[in-house]
């Protein structure tokens, strides 16, 4: 589907997806393990922020957690997920932008041991969650891997592709 015909849909709090298929760098290879390490179709997940008239994500890469528009990442996959997006969710995502960093090492441990969201590594699917338990969204992924947050965020809403 087109993202300009998604676009006034998306809110805040929704869950934004990637897959990932490249084997051609050093960068590749290593979202590739993650991928293999979580059994994990999706690679990577974000949360949607409406600032404006714009629609951004927030996200934990390396080396930290960061905004950035969404339509410079497709094409993408979105849920909704009908969150509230609570002024204190907010604070708390903005609270980490640009200070929390990335750990691919507890991307890799989230899919060996239960969610742990008391730490101060993040990577992308601990962050999703944590902002859904903010904003009180009765999702609950099984793990904190990229593809459970997808699969819980799938029993609230489908799957949609956005491209450009």
């Amino acid at each position: 589907m087109k993202y300009l015909d998604y676009r006034n849909k998306i809110k805040s709090g929704d869950l934004l997806a990637w897959t990932h298929r490249g084997w051609g760098s050093w960068h590749d290879f290593k979202i590739q393990m993650v991928r293999v390490f979580t059994q994990s179709e999706f690679a990577h997940v974000g949360v949607a922020w409406e600032y404006g008239d714009r629609l951004f994500v927030i996200e934990s890469v390396t080396p930290y957690i960061r905004i950035v528009p969404l339509s410079n990442l497709l094409p993408a996959y979105w849920v909704s997920v009908s969150a509230p997006w609570s002024v204190e969710t907010e604070r708390f995502a903005l609270s980490l932008v640009g200070k929390a960093k990335y750990s691919q090492t507890e991307a890799v441990k989230a899919f060996l041991s239960d969610n742990n969201l008391e730490n101060d590594a993040w990577q992308c699917a601990e962050l999703v969650h944590a902002l859904w338990l903010k904003d009180k969204v009765p999702l609950f992924p099984l793990k904190d891997t990229p593809s459970a947050v997808v699969a819980a965020a799938m029993d609230h809403s489908p799957l949609v592709l956005l491209e450009p």
